[in-house]
């Protein structure tokens, strides 16, 4: 093994032999406003194949559901969605067709800690992705499946999920957001 650093400009990360998490960036960071181009790369890819492990990791680390690379500063059409149990990559994702009405389910995102919001997402859709292997898949998904993937594929778009709820909505949401960080700086100041 070699302990030589590798880093491959183009796709913005530092890799060594072991893989590590990514950062995580906040809602003001630019590139969450940008729409991310489609990934033009052949595939199989290893520095794709790294990004989607260090995309899972940082997920799990944060306890999320969903985490799109632009989340975390890679300039990159690509997002994961799942648990300990079901994760799946998604490479140039789409929604090809939606099944039913929109539902109103709360949300929240990595991005934006402690901040939960009442959004309306149709809870059934046919997507497409690319998967790290270069095979296309195509599925129905539904629940919370159906919504992190939608969610994720607004980041790609450079939609944050605020601008799905009107404004009274979303600053009764900010108080809830600043007590709940206020209470955790608290206890932690206390060894809670």
């Amino acid at each position: 093994m070699s302990d030589t650093l590798v880093i491959d400009t183009s796709a913005g990360l530092v890799t060594e032999n072991r893989i590590d998490p990514l950062p995580l960036y906040g809602e003001e960071h630019p590139m969450l406003k940008q729409k991310i181009p489609e990934f033009t790369g052949k595939l199989p890819f290893n520095t794709m194949t790294t990004l989607v492990k260090r995309l899972k990791m940082t997920m799990k680390l944060y306890g999320g559901v969903g985490l799109s690379a632009n989340q975390c500063g890679v300039f990159e059409r690509v997002f994961v969605i799942g648990t300990d149990d079901f994760q799946i990559a998604c490479i140039n994702p789409k929604i090809v067709e939606v099944e039913s009405e929109p539902e109103k389910v709360k949300e929240g995102c990595l991005s934006f800690p402690g901040l939960f919001l009442t959004i309306a997402r149709p809870s059934v859709i046919i997507a497409e992705w690319l998967e790290e292997t270069g095979e296309l898949k195509r599925a129905r998904l539904s629940g919370v499946t159906a919504q992190c993937f939608q969610h994720e594929l607004d980041h790609m778009n450079g939609i944050q999920f605020t601008s799905h709820v009107k404004p009274v909505a979303l600053q009764m949401a900010r108080k809830k957001q600043e007590k709940m960080i206020k209470k955790i700086v608290r206890n932690k100041k206390n060894g809670v």
